[in-house]
């Protein structure tokens, strides 16, 4: 992807709920390259935009029907202990169908951010975070991160598996984990804080920057 992505401005927009009535659609759409996550459900064109160039994914299979997809990006990395039972069918499949659009995350990338969260690399990274890194990886021009609040809010209603589920619920998911893994929230916020926030290139909506210092 790497010479899709030089010099662009790229929109990552996640699930969250607070992207609701966020009135950012006409925005997203307006840059160079529009990144959407897993299900990549479109709900207020008006909040979400329209476009989708490039999905991340959790190795789930997802049905993306007649999207024009540019790229499409495995979050977790064949050094995964779950990748061979849950994802490897799934990357097989997408790529053939999406032949040279298909890219599975860098194992050293991934394992320096769940390291980082953890030592014992038990804290796995969601998808979001994943790709903010592997995003800012790349020599782009700008990245505008909407819809990712790190469960400040739940789900927006659009979700397939979580769009009626509250926050309550959805942190008790997290931590009965998964095999010993777990989605530490707070740990990859800090993380983004530490990491992320601080690259110049990046630019976050209104409801995430109230949440920075």
């Amino acid at each position: 992807m790497d010479n899709y992505l030089k010099g662009k401005r790229v929109a990552l927009v996640g699930p969250a709920k607070s992207i609701e009535g966020s009135n950012n659609g006409a925005y997203i759409d307006s840059h160079d390259v529009v990144v959407r996550l897993n299900h990549a459900k479109i709900g207020n064109p008006l909040d979400s935009g329209t476009r989708t160039d490039i999905i991340y994914y959790d190795g789930s299979y997802h049905d993306y029907g007649d999207t024009k997809l540019k790229y499409l990006v495995c979050s977790y990395p064949p050094s995964e202990w779950f990748f061979n039972e849950r994802c490897l069918e799934t990357c097989h499949v997408y790529g053939y169908t999406y032949l040279n659009k298909h890219e599975i995350i860098d194992s050293d990338l991934y394992s320096n951010i769940k390291t980082s969260l953890n030592e014992n690399n038990k804290s796995r990274p969601n998808t979001g975070l994943i790709a903010m890194v592997d995003l800012l990886n790349y020599d782009i021009d700008s990245l505008f991160i909407t819809g990712l609040d790190f469960y400040r809010t739940s789900y927006a209603k659009e979700h397939p598996d979580y769009g009626d589920t509250d926050l309550e619920r959805i942190s008790e998911i997290f931590k009965i984990g998964d095999n010993g893994d777990y989605h530490d929230i707070e740990g990859q916020f800090q993380y983004f804080l530490n990491n992320v926030a601080t690259d110049k290139r990046l630019k976050v909506d209104d409801f995430l920057s109230d949440y920075l210092p």
